[in-house]
């Protein structure tokens, strides 16, 4: 492989000291040095191969240590180009200078500036620049992304990714900075810890990316061999540790264990930040993991006994016919969102719903519909005229009906009494759903409903899916005359 990295690994242990030791230089682990070498390959032709790059590692691993590395040899190192203009992009101000900015500003004060000194840099609290150089500078910045527009960066580093929701403005300054980059032939650079799946985040995003095959990206995770989980033996879990912090040897393994035991740290988050494994977060109404085990494939029998489940809107969001059978196993007959860039006067296509509810009414055994009436009263009203006793209104905004509908489908997933067919559109709504608590039982036990994490995350599918497994959950057995049972006697 020819890479420019190995140069980079030559000058930061040249001018820059170790941050465990001031007096030494700084000697990246064999792990790190990998990455840079990857992040700096060249093809023939001496272009770099990746024009982004992501490296996702667990709390202590060294990512931002590693960052601040990169980030000063695109300033000042033998791979900064006449004019570097490098920023590091957080969501916010504290963010963007405490983390990698501020171990920039370390090494370079440290040894009484020795390493600002020997570089040329004139050292500042948020801002550095080369002397000599006019217009070259590194700065720490934050998601005013309509002040990033049109600068010439010729590098970004985006720290914490996992947090740039399109919500805090991150979807857009992640957007902003590789325009940027672009333009001057340069690149960026993503640090993150395992996202939050169904979150949206950059992070996942660029996941995402990468796994679809788009060129020219670099994606670094080190998972574990297995996925951890509570139930485990210590010795597993710290074997499952070992495996994540191969490449961090400055880590505790032990201290570490001891900090995954702690009876205040939700599971969830334990497995995210320190094995490194993307999960659903503490408020998520499915694990991600779970719903993904419980997808069967099937096939319906014209004829079969089913129910539907119906969340409808008037324009702005999704609208979600799902059925279910009396197994429980669900699958979508619609699923209908707003497209990105639709007309303001866009508006659901009733009539596509109105065919798919007189299909299934016709080729199915459809024993009853559950509807959320908002905005679809009259549609309902008709149903009921054309299909009598089997529509039932069910207004999902009931924050007296609705906790014992989320808890039994929550409950019916974890045990394996609910599956699904696997359709994409259907486990995106679901997984975004998030709980708010509305109360507590007579037990003390916390009452939910769902509702979406932010703009633009649906959760129609999730709710129809719920509605259609609670109809399911509450029919009565088909009962069978004597005698038909007679002819088996």
């Amino acid at each position: 492989m020819k890479s420019r990295g190995w140069d980079v690994l030559a000058w930061s242990h040249r001018f820059l000291p170790s941050p465990s030791d001031p007096s030494q230089p700084l000697v990246l682990s064999d792990e790190q040095a990998r990455f840079v070498v990857s992040f700096y390959e060249v093809d023939k032709a001496g272009i770099y191969v990746y024009r982004r790059a992501a490296l996702e590692a667990a709390k202590g691993w060294g990512k931002s240590p590693l960052g601040a590395v990169l980030a000063l040899a695109e300033l000042a190192g033998p791979v900064a180009p006449p004019v570097p203009w490098v920023q590091i992009a957080a969501c916010s101000e504290d963010q963007a200078t405490s983390n990698v900015y501020s171990l920039i500003w370390a090494w370079l004060s440290e040894n009484d500036g020795k390493a600002a000194s020997e570089l040329g840099i004139d050292l500042g609290r948020g801002r550095l620049f080369l002397k000599g150089t006019p217009g070259a500078k590194l700065e720490a910045v934050t998601s005013s992304w309509g002040a990033r527009e049109g600068q010439r960066l010729t590098f970004g580093l985006l720290d914490e990714t996992h947090n740039f929701l399109k919500s805090n403005g991150g979807h857009k300054l992640a957007r902003v900075l590789r325009r940027n980059c672009a333009k001057m032939d340069g690149r960026t650079l993503e640090l993150a810890n395992a996202p939050e799946l169904g979150e949206g985040s950059v992070a996942e995003m660029t996941e995402a990316d990468f796994e679809a095959g788009h060129p020219g990206i670099l994606f670094n995770a080190r998972r574990p061999s297995a996925e951890p989980s509570p139930e485990m033996a210590d010795k597993q879990l710290r074997a499952l540790l070992g495996e994540v912090y191969a490449g961090a040897p400055w880590v505790d393994l032990d201290r570490l264990l001891r900090e995954v035991r702690d009876p205040g740290a939700p599971f969830g988050e334990v497995s995210r930040f320190f094995f490194n494994c993307p999960g659903a977060g503490t408020m998520a109404a499915v694990d991600p993991v779970v719903w993904g085990s419980r997808a069967v494939e099937g096939e319906l029998e014209e004829g079969a006994r089913i129910t539907l489940g119906f969340d409808g809107s008037h324009s702005r969001d999704g609208t979600a016919l799902i059925g279910c059978t009396e197994g429980g196993w669900l699958f979508p007959v619609e699923i209908l969102e707003r497209p990105a860039k639709a007309p303001d006067d866009w508006r659901i296509d009733r009539q596509r719903i109105h065919r798919a509810v007189e299909h299934m009414f016709s080729v199915y055994d459809v024993a009853c519909l559950y509807a959320d009436p908002w905005q679809w009263q009259s549609e309902l009203d008709g149903w009921e005229e054309r299909w009598p006793d089997r529509i039932l209104t069910v207004p999902t905004n009931s924050t007296r009906r609705m906790p014992a509908i989320v808890d039994r489908f929550r409950f019916a997933l974890q045990e394996g009494h609910l599956s699904h067919d696997g359709d994409d559109d259907l486990r995106r709504h679901v997984l975004n759903a998030r709980l708010r608590q509305v109360g507590r039982s007579d037990e003390g036990r916390g009452v939910y409903v769902v509702e979406k994490p932010g703009p633009g995350r649906l959760i129609d599918g999730c709710v129809a899916a719920m509605l259609a497994f609670e109809a399911a959950a509450n029919l009565e057995p088909v009962s069978v005359e004597p005698e038909v049972w007679a002819a088996f006697a």
